[in-house]
């Protein structure tokens, strides 16, 4: 009873944690992306600034706000990353990997809840950033409360995720440390796509608890950046609207799967012990990269180091020559390796230290975060755990 009461535990955190890839289940279409972001960064700020959210509101902040809650960690990363930490009063649990986030409220709820709404309205915050997952229902009772919600779309590749972060520096007065993001985010793109050219594509299979990520998605947008193939592009799939499909081993046994990408959110083993996984090239050569679930499934800054860290283990000598040609002659003593040892082999990405000299350990993994990449995912790996749960 006990076993059963763990597994769904650790099920329904799965689902929570889910925070920032997907479109919410129901609620207002998410708007084109014009209509969600500024057309343009903003060189200064200035207020007021109105941009149109996913549920179709046109937000107005009408002076820089001095208090900010996130609800998701892709959006409190992205306020450390600008260097708003300072505006951040509150945010959720699976944000507290982040630097400054031990003086953070937590407005998480309990059980199945993913905000308390209690919680915010007590923080009194001048604007909260809402990530996609968070219902209409929550924000509506929100901005009941007199509170100024800006709720985020979906992201399905880097170019919304320049958007988001450019409008959240106009949201909460932090421009210049938004468009500096962005700068060094697409600065980590020139290099892996320079490292690429001419190369022949890895074939790579990204699996989270039995579910990956079909071409319309961000997490597939990463991998490709890379220089990779996402072998599951033309595996007919079933997807879902957010655009992920479970793949069972009969798939994978079918599938040329040079390289095995992980994530660290999902306990050992993470490569299924079934045959069809054990006998891809990327078992039977020790291919496998174990990804921060952090960056990989938050569609923000961070997210650039799991490419950066890709791209050391699939081109090693191409990412040292672009890496040098990008950043100058000072980059040069940096040596470009796959999860801190030299070319091939086992690798995790952290991306913690300096873009410029990547240090990750070979094995093993760092802090735990948010896991997953999508809701309708995580509902699949809830429904495969209770699965399990009733068999024990």
């Amino acid at each position: 009873m006990a076993g059963t009461r763990t597994t769904l535990v650790v099920a329904l955190l799965l689902v929570a944690s889910f925070a920032a890839v997907v479109a919410p289940v129901g609620g207002a279409a998410a708007p084109s992306a014009a209509t969600n972001t500024a057309s343009t960064a903003q060189e200064d700020c200035s207020f007021p600034f109105s941009a149109t959210d996913a549920t179709g509101t046109e937000v107005t902040v009408e002076e820089a706000p001095e208090s900010v809650v996130t609800l998701g960690p892709a959006a409190a990363q992205t306020m450390v990353e600008i260097g708003a930490t300072s505006k951040v009063v509150a945010s959720t649990q699976y944000a507290s990997y982040l630097e400054g986030s031990e003086g953070w409220a937590n407005v998480s709820g309990s059980g199945r809840t993913f905000v308390s709404v209690e919680r915010v309205v007590a923080q009194q915050p001048d604007i909260v950033l809402a990530a996609n997952i968070v219902s209409s229902d929550t924000v509506d009772r929100l901005r009941n409360a007199g509170i100024t919600v800006y709720k985020f779309r979906s992201a399905d590749s880097l170019d919304i995720v320049y958007d988001k972060v450019n409008v959240t520096g106009s949201l909460v007065g932090a421009c210049e440390g938004a468009s500096e993001s962005v700068e060094w985010m697409q600065t980590e793109v020139d290099i892996v796509q320079r490292a690429a050219e001419g190369q022949e594509s890895p074939k790579a299979l990204y699996v989270f608890y039995g579910t990956t990520p079909g071409p319309n998605t961000y997490i597939s947008d990463l991998v490709t950046t890379a220089g990779a193939e996402n072998v599951v592009t033309n595996a007919n799939l079933e997807y879902t609207q957010a655009g992920y499909a479970r793949i069972n081993p009969e798939v994978v046994a079918n599938l040329t799967v040079e390289w095995l990408l992980l994530n660290d959110g999902q306990p050992e083993p993470r490569v299924p012990d079934s045959p069809a996984y054990q006998n891809t090239i990327a078992v039977q050569e020790n291919q496998t990269v174990v990804l921060n679930s952090n960056y990989v499934s938050q569609p923000a800054p961070r997210s650039v180091y799991v490419m950066r860290n890709l791209s050391q283990a699939w081109f090693p000598d191409a990412y040292a020559e672009a890496n040098a040609t990008v950043r100058g002659e000072a980059s040069m003593g940096t040596t470009a390796t796959a999860g801190g040892t030299t070319a091939t082999s086992t690798a995790t990405d952290n991306g913690e230290t300096d873009a410029d000299t990547p240090t990750e350990e070979s094995t093993g993994s760092d802090d735990g975060g948010s896991p997953g990449f999508g809701v309708v995912a995580a509902l699949v790996a809830v429904l495969s755990l209770a699965g399990i749960a009733r068999r024990t």
